[in-house]
């Protein structure tokens, strides 16, 4: 495969991308720079120019998708990070809530590079400690503090009561990650979050 043409290509990104094909298809262990060199349309030489080793280029890869789903969650207004600004779930709109709630879980669903990402950690999780880590951070720990940190602000705001906000993130995380570990298809999982939001605001709302 041939290297795409144009400056405006970051040559970088672009090996990342094609890394992230490769290791979804033979597995991190099993992938070698060789076979992302030619993915990448490179000689084996060329790819140790912008990556030191495979490690460095898996951190990379990773770290390329991660970016990439902040990016789309902040763009919908949907929680990236604990500190963000939980506003967009402050609503008495029920449709403008649901959007947001989706919005925050469409991604690991449905979109491609998440879901190889997703398998490749998964598959590799139980052989290797930091590889485990990432996996637990990113499906599990982190969607958990998100929504801690979206009850906590709601619960502020009036909007919910007064409740353990650590045990009602994990109470709504878990039955989606659920789900998401089901590989659910996002029509399905969509329909299901819907129903699991309505199910879990009659049990908290004020």
């Amino acid at each position: 495969m041939g290297r795409p043409a144009g400056p405006t290509r970051d040559t970088k990104a672009l090996i990342c991308e094609r890394a992230l094909d490769v290791f979804a298809e033979k597995g991190y262990t099993a992938s070698t720079m060789r076979d992302i060199a030619h993915g990448a349309g490179m000689k084996d030489a060329s790819l140790y120019n912008h990556f030191s080793s495979k490690r460095d280029l898996f951190d990379a890869t990773v770290s390329l998708q991660l970016e990439r789903l902040t990016n789309l969650l902040r763009s919908h207004q949907a929680l990236a990070h604990p500190e963000d600004n939980a506003a967009a779930y402050a609503t008495d709109d029920p449709n403008r809530l649901l959007s947001t709630v989706l919005a925050s879980y469409k991604p690991f669903f449905s979109d491609p590079a998440i879901i190889k990402l997703r398998h490749i950690l998964e598959a590799e999780r139980h052989a290797d400690p930091s590889i485990f880590q990432l996996y637990r951070t990113i499906f599990i720990t982190r969607p958990i503090q998100l929504q801690e940190a979206i009850f906590a602000q709601l619960i502020a705001r009036g909007y919910l009561g007064p409740c353990d906000t650590e045990l009602a993130a994990r109470q709504f995380h878990g039955a989606v990650f659920l789900a998401l570990s089901e590989e659910m298809p996002w029509d399905d999982a969509r329909r299901f979050i819907a129903k699991h939001l309505d199910a879990f605001q009659s049990e908290h709302r004020i």
